[in-house]
């Protein structure tokens, strides 16, 4: 056991040190560049020292699993355990509860209509893994930093899970984009529960875990069956790409002002559509959406003052459309589509660019100028042992059980884009989380 702890130490320095001094010299890098030359602080670090910090961090936290592999074991059964756990709390809106004020075990199970002694068990498990506060001296629970994120959505007005939660806004979802409620609220909501409880079949059969358990792919779901799990899903979707700034990469990282109109083909409820009119004032943007989220999108604008004023100016507008029927696509200089050919396998992925460029051919014939299309997607390395499978592998399997999509290398794009007699003009490559990449395209 010695030999192992000195083993730990010795290999702990090795690794530490290094990694102590380059994020020494990230810092005087940092002052001097950023400081003294007044260089844009908004602007991402140089590629390689953004990678190479990325590799540290997590060389550092794997290190110790990788010599003790029963911690990898003991982990992942942990976390498993605290999912649950949070799952219940969040359920029971504990969170919201804590909103207003500490309480004590009691005070919560009376409002939750809980078991006193087994929600103490609970908070006291989650206190631990540091997701509450507690107060050993007046015996109360309060939230932190971590909690704060997870309030509860508004609840649907008519559903199945009406009593999932309980909270009534006038059907929209006014939540908070710098909390994570709706994303949470995805991940523990019943449906998706038993999508994953479908994974084995998914595994056997090759479709997605959530048609081999409710006979139906996702989107055909949330927009047939239950048009909830719309909302919460476009309002999940806004919160992570608020929460990892992706929309400043890539209005940093792209010229939208050389274009006139802008298509976001399956733009959800505009949040990148609105960034690019806000930054691009001679640019008018058309958001293509089934007609859920068009209704969606134009109820989250009514909150919003700033979104509101664009849309009377008409420099952003929802229009409903299937990306599949090219006659419902607009025309555009631009055509945008971030985050949706992950959502699907090859052959509707395929169909779905075919028909972008079918409309892209057709505005080449009309005006005898050729659109360029935008994806902005995760792009694997081909070598599984690289980083790139490190940190998407967990989102492609979300893809596989839940929509039936998936992450792709760069052959697999190749592959997908020739078929749909595109080519691909330049790719540019985030260092960032979420790690997408920018790639430009034009018919063939």
């Amino acid at each position: 056991m010695e030999g192992v702890l000195s083993s730990l130490l010795a290999s702990s320095l090795i690794v530490g040190f290094p990694s102590l001094i380059f994020i020494c010299s990230i810092l005087i890098y940092y002052y001097v560049c950023v400081m003294k030359k007044k260089i844009n602080s908004k602007d991402s670090l140089p590629p390689a020292i953004g990678v190479y910090i990325m590799r540290c961090i997590y060389s550092i936290t794997q290190y110790w699993e990788m010599i003790i592999p029963q911690i990898k074991l003991y982990r992942i059964s942990n976390d498993y355990i605290v999912f649950q756990c949070l799952s219940v709390v969040f359920t029971l809106k504990v969170m919201d509860y804590l909103k207003e004020g500490p309480k004590t075990i009691r005070e919560l199970s009376q409002l939750t209509k809980s078991s006193e002694k087994n929600l103490f068990r609970v908070m006291r498990a989650l206190t631990q893994e540091h997701i509450f506060n507690y107060n050993q001296i007046n015996q109360t629970f309060s939230l932190n930093s971590c909690s704060k994120l997870l309030t509860s959505p508004p609840p649907p007005q008519s559903s199945d899970n009406e009593n999932y939660y309980n909270i009534r806004n006038n059907g929209v979802l006014s939540t908070n984009d710098e909390e994570l409620g709706c994303i949470f609220s995805m991940l523990s909501y019943p449906t998706f529960i038993d999508a994953w409880r479908s994974l084995k079949e998914c595994i056997e059969t090759g479709v997605s875990g959530f048609q081999a358990k409710h006979g139906m792919t996702f989107f055909q779901y949330i927009d047939e069956k239950d048009t909830y799990i719309k909302k919460i899903f476009d309002s999940a979707m806004r919160q992570r790409n608020y929460a990892t700034k992706i929309h400043t990469q890539i209005i940093h990282g792209y010229d939208f002002s050389k274009f006139r109109k802008v298509c976001d083909i399956g733009g959800g409820i505009g949040f990148l559509g609105y960034e690019i009119a806000y930054q691009n004032p001679n640019t008018n943007v058309c958001v293509l959406e089934l007609e859920e989220t068009v209704r969606n999108g134009l109820e989250q604008s009514k909150v919003d003052e700033k979104k509101q004023r664009i849309i009377e100016e008409q420099r952003l507008v929802f229009r409903t459309g299937n990306m599949f029927i090219p006659r419902t696509i607009p025309s555009a200089n631009l055509y945008i589509m971030m985050q949706v050919i992950h959502d699907w396998n090859n052959n509707d992925a395929i169909k779905i660019l075919s028909s972008v460029a079918s409309t892209m051919r057709m505005e080449r014939n009309h005006t005898g100028q050729s659109p360029k299309l935008l994806i902005i997607d995760s792009i694997l390395d081909d070598n599984i042992n690289n980083d790139t499978y490190k940190r998407s592998c967990i989102p492609d399997i979300i893809m596989m059980a839940i929509v039936g999509g998936e992450e792709r290398t760069l052959s697999q794009w190749n592959q997908i884009i020739n078929e749909s007699s595109l080519k691909i003009l330049s790719i540019k490559k985030f260092n960032r989380p979420p790690f997408l990449s920018l790639i430009e395209l034009t018919i063939q």
